[in-house]
């Protein structure tokens, strides 16, 4: 429950904008902004921003340099004898200038390669801040498996984008942190995508590379990602973990959305770590550690912990017990739960239960009740009816608002709205419920989720953003048969529920092929030149980047001669026009 002071303060918030709704926007924005700094969030989460509030560049030891604090996640710098290694770019072009500025006041030496821990946009979206002019081009290192992941985020990115800029709290005027890092530093202009994929890609458990002169050992490391890999420098005893440790607990199942991840992988990893035996650990969020003894002691319990809430869920959901039953039970041992590096200040026991229970048995608790729900709408007029209407449902939220029953109110309220969307009382209370649900987290991502959601109900967020923008960027960067891949999840059946032809793309400038087949309602891609087609596409990779962009750039191109269309223009146009736009 949250103290009274803050009650009082979100009452009265209430009462002041009581009938009088439809003010301006100016006075909204004012009245928004005194209701969010009445909520006082927890004074944990507050002093968790001393880990990585100020920008500067930690000499872990000798040759080793980590810079905190100029960007969601760390980026690393290894001096070699006669360039550096960088370990993960950060997540925008702008904080990655910034970083390499930094290391530029310790060496001039050239990039010589580029090494991405993971997939995750904070870890690559900078990329090409460390590509500097007039040099040559770095080796860019990953996991193979980073592609597959690559692929994923891609298929499920606006909605991924959208649900990422409320669990980072990117909007929010309040924002205080966001657990692993101060803030998720999102590119204004969408196109600058800073990405470039990975040149030199390994398989297996461990590859020993050597790069200006340094020896490293590529450690496939799975944990927050299936292609997560750590560097190890045995000269130097110094282990760069990625993201398999952090000051906080685990992000075990993230609330912005991806697969479950697997505890046991990344208890596995961390017992990787311990028997090497590491006398610096460099986390890519957070600050570095010294001391082999104090490592040691950190990642047993840190593994433990991550032990503990997969062996309980297991045990559990064994007896029977639904999802949120188990959530409801599963608390961590006192020693584990207050060590400084297992405070929920990002990731919850109670949304890693979830996670392990859908690894092992998917989406079905097990109630019957769920096989065949009713949809939400459906729900939420059954509610009100049964509630005695819309106005009688409100004011029960209300009453429940004032008692301090948040998720209550906030069930109710959240129902109205599906059943009467202009509805501003039910609005109102929804965001004010929300508001005082973020307050009572002390995970940066529960309280952020919670209070962008808040004022997106008031209309005052628009968490999708440039969505074209990105668009346009990721379509200039991503390699040919991604951006193909893509579009078998734009495909509309619903549109073209008969088309079955196959289109042949030839790119002339990299002579290569891709095949698009539409067949039953769904699309095929192929990356193999094919005898048997009825539409071939000869053209440049560079050129048909612009059509898919601009319709405008599509007809200069066909005029000007720079795309070949065999098998008619007519019928080329119809099958493209199965596919979303937007």
């Amino acid at each position: 429950m949250a103290n009274t002071g803050v009650v009082v303060a979100l009452v009265l918030a209430a009462a002041a904008f009581g009938g009088n709704w439809l003010w301006s926007r100016q006075a909204r924005k004012e009245q928004i902004e005194r209701l969010v700094s009445s909520v006082r969030a927890p004074d944990l989460l507050k002093q968790h921003s001393n880990v990585f509030n100020k920008k500067e560049i930690i000499q872990v030891t000798g040759n080793v340099y980590s810079a905190v604090g100029f960007a969601l996640a760390n980026s690393i710098m290894i001096v070699g004898d006669d360039g550096i290694i960088i370990v993960d770019v950060t997540e925008s072009v702008v904080a990655g200038t910034e970083v390499l500025a930094a290391f530029r006041n310790i060496t001039s030496k050239p990039v010589k390669a580029i090494i991405y821990t993971h997939n995750h946009a904070d870890h690559t979206y900078g990329a090409r801040a460390f590509i500097e002019k007039d040099k040559p081009m770095p080796e860019i290192w990953a996991h193979r498996s980073i592609m597959a992941e690559f692929q994923t985020f891609f298929y499920s990115a606006p909605i991924g984008f959208q649900r990422a800029m409320r669990q980072f709290g990117v909007l929010i005027p309040d924002h205080i942190n966001s657990g692993i890092g101060m803030k998720l530093r999102v590119t204004e202009d969408g196109q600058q995508l800073g990405l470039i994929f990975p040149t030199k890609m390994f398989v297996g458990i461990e590859r020993d590379i050597t790069v200006a002169g340094v020896k490293m050992k590529l450690v496939h490391i799975p944990g927050e990602t299936a292609d997560q890999i750590g560097v190890w420098l045995p000269d130097q005893k110094v282990f760069l973990c990625a993201d398999d440790v952090y000051r906080a607990f685990p992000n075990l199942y993230a609330i912005r959305g991806t697969p479950s991840r697997s505890l046991l992988d990344w208890t596995s990893s961390l017992d990787k770590i311990i028997d090497l035996e590491p006398h610096y650990l460099v986390p890519s969020h957070t600050r570095p550690l010294e001391g082999a003894a104090i490592i040691m002691t950190l990642l047993t319990s840190y593994r433990d912990a991550i032990q503990f809430v997969h062996d309980q869920t297991v045990r559990f959901m064994n007896k029977g017990l639904l999802p949120d039953e188990i959530a409801a039970k599963v608390r961590l041992p006192e020693h584990l739960a207050t060590h400084p590096y297992l405070i929920e200040l990002y990731g919850t026991v109670e949304w890693s239960v979830k996670g392990v229970f859908n690894t092992y048995i998917g989406w079905f608790s097990g109630d019957p009740v769920d096989l065949s729900p009713l949809t939400p709408d459906e729900l939420a007029n059954r509610y009100i009816e049964l509630g005695g209407g819309v106005d009688r449902c409100v004011t029960t939220a209300q009453e429940a608002l004032d008692k301090g029953d948040y998720r209550w109110a906030l069930t109710l309220a959240s129902h109205v709205i599906r059943v009467d969307q202009q509805n501003t009382n039910a609005r109102q209370i929804a965001s004010l419920c929300m508001m005082a649900l973020g307050n009572q987290q002390i995970s940066a991502n529960g309280r952020n989720y919670f209070f962008t959601s808040a004022l997106e109900v008031l209309g005052e967020l628009n968490t999708k953003g440039n969505e074209g923008n990105r668009r346009q960027g990721f379509i200039r960067a991503a390699p040919m048969a991604t951006l193909f891949s893509m579009m078998r999840v734009r495909f509309m059946p619903e549109t073209c529920p008969n088309t079955n032809t196959t289109v042949l793309f030839e790119f002339t400038d990299f002579n290569t092929f891709i095949s698009l087949t539409v067949r039953n309602s769904i699309t095929v891609i192929g990356d193999r030149p094919l005898t048997s087609y009825q539409i071939k596409v000869k053209t440049t990779e560079a050129v048909w980047r612009e059509i898919t962009i601009s319709k405008m750039a599509a007809l200069t191109s066909y005029a000007s001669g720079e795309i070949e269309i065999d098998g008619g223009i007519i019928h080329f146009r119809n099958v493209m026009s199965c596919f979303e736009k937007d």
